[in-house]
């Protein structure tokens, strides 16, 4: 007997045809995507945005070396301070993870964090699959996961240590639980909905957007706005999602104060206003998805058979939009900003996939081995561009660079640094803590904040008490001519290699 799909009256083609094909080619996709993801392994984790990564491996090396009696104790307060000195953004979960897993180990392998930032990534994976599954069908449901895993930018980000693969994967999880309670509105569905949205949100608060528009594009698109205020089941739901993180905000803005300073430097109201910035965000936005797949994913929402699915994923687009207008200046310099766009446009592609090959003819069968090859090759090439991103450069010489540097200073040594990643490697592999001069992108952001600095009033505060003034950076130092100007007139060059300069601050020159 042939089966039919019910939502669509058409006879199930291709993976929604056989439920063994479908969980053949799911093994597959993870296989090949773990594969690429696992290349160049243990190469330190500095391909993309390596200071925010840098950050991360701080905070974790930090926590391990906290109670680790065996280590030296000036090591352990250098790793302790430097974890201390980052101050808290979001919840450290991912760090403290990492740190719980070296203490298993019995020391710091910085595959562990590379490797825990992949299997969320997969888990989310996981997670897209079965929500597209449930909305569309299994064409639908295979395609989304092929796209995600195999999406050039998205193997090096779910490689990179950072909040990202954590959050995208508790974002869709998030998804996953409102739609499964959409369909089947009870208590226990509607809890779980609730604490894993409120989860999303606690690992990084900026999931707000993303969780906020799919309630009330799920809401609006399934009860109605008056049903849905006289449920108590979504006044459950509400508070659960945003509990986590209220409690978590009071405790680190209020009683830690931790927290305090990092919602600074982060609004600029006057990019709204630039039709520059809109073109160089979409420019990101096309470098991360695709434009045209963008596009296509648009359509697709409003393919989805169900009146709630259009809605939850109209409305996490608006929370998109809204959430890069509002951080319109990492929007446009921060690719990674643009993740959480990554499982829409999934699910959009997936049902677009999914209403083509239900209506293809029955009597032509290579039409399905066709279209399948024509997906295939760009998700190909997407794998292969990774690849070679990967293959660019080697970071073990960055690694060497630094701690041989770390080794020309005593660990009583105060030093400041002009060095790759805001000193970030120098930092961590160099064992040292240093003051670090701000770079011309840091005064640029300062200045659209409205600030404005004496470079040399700021020097003096800078090197007051100081030892040193380390050069590692030449492109940064090269760009700003007057600090250039004020060490190499003021000060004794006491060490000089191709790869960095130290001026002695105790040894003036004479004028």
């Amino acid at each position: 007997m042939e089966l039919v799909n019910p939502h669509t009256q058409q006879t199930p083609r291709f993976f929604a045809a056989s439920p063994r094909a479908t969980w053949i080619a799911v093994v597959l996709i993870f296989l090949v995507g773990l594969g690429t993801r696992l290349f160049q392994f243990s190469d330190p984790p500095l391909e993309l945005h390596a200071a925010r990564q840098l950050r991360s491996l701080f905070i974790s090396r930090g926590m391990y070396y906290e109670n680790l009696a065996s280590a030296p104790a000036w090591q352990r307060e250098i790793a302790v301070s430097q974890y201390r000195g980052q101050g808290l953004i979001e919840p450290p979960i991912m760090e403290r993870l990492t740190a719980w897993s070296y203490a298993l180990a019995g020391g710091i392998d910085l595959g562990i964090p590379r490797l825990i930032a992949i299997l969320f990534w997969s888990l989310g994976g996981l997670g897209l699959f079965l929500l597209t599954r449930e909305l569309t069908d299994a064409n639908g449901g295979v395609i989304a996961l092929a796209f995600y895993m195999t999406l050039s930018y998205t193997v090096m980000a779910s490689r990179a240590f950072m909040p990202e693969p954590l959050l995208i994967a508790a974002i869709i999880w998030a998804w996953w639980a409102m739609a499964r309670w959409s369909r089947n509105p009870t208590w226990k569905h509607a809890v779980t909905a609730g604490l894993l949205a409120g989860f999303a949100i606690f690992v990084k608060s900026t999931a707000v957007f993303f969780i906020a528009g799919a309630w009330l594009g799920l809401l609006l698109g399934g009860l109605g706005l008056r049903q849905a205020l006289k449920s108590r089941q979504v006044w459950v739901m509400a508070l659960l999602t945003v509990l986590p993180y209220a409690l978590y905000h009071i405790y680190a803005v209020y009683i830690t104060a931790r927290m305090a300073g990092q919602f600074s430097l982060r609004f600029f109201p006057e990019m709204w206003r630039d039709p520059r910035n809109y073109f160089a965000w979409l420019n990101v936005i096309d470098d991360v998805v695709g434009f045209e797949w963008l596009l296509a994913a648009i359509a697709g929402f409003f393919l989805l058979r169900e009146r709630f699915a259009r809605g939850l994923f109209l409305g996490g687009l608006v929370g998109y939009g809204l959430y890069g207008w509002a951080f319109m200046y990492y929007s446009t310099t921060h690719d990674y900003y643009t993740l959480p766009l990554v499982p829409m446009v999934a699910v959009g592609l997936g049902s677009v996939v999914a209403v083509v090959l239900s209506h293809l003819s029955v009597k032509r069968p290579w039409a399905e081995l066709a279209f399948a090859g024509l997906l295939l090759v760009p998700m190909t090439l997407n794998l292969w561009d990774a690849n070679v991103a990967m293959r660019q450069r080697d970071f073990q010489a960055d690694v060497a660079l630094a701690e041989e540097a770390g080794a020309l200073f005593k660990p009583d040594d105060k030093v400041v640094t002009i060095a790759p990643y805001y000193s970030g490697t120098l930092q961590y592999w160099g064992w040292m803590n240093t003051n670090v001069w701000m770079s011309t992108g840091d005064f640029a952001l300062r200045a659209r904040a409205g600030q404005s600095y004496d470079i040399k009033a700021l020097f003096n505060e800078m090197v007051a008490g100081m030892d040193y003034f380390f050069v590692m950076n030449f492109d940064e130092f090269n760009a700003q001519p007057e600090l250039k100007a004020i060490l190499q007139d003021g000060y004794k060059i006491v060490a000089q290699t191709p790869d960095y300069i130290l001026f002695d601050l105790h040894q003036p020159l004479t004028p």
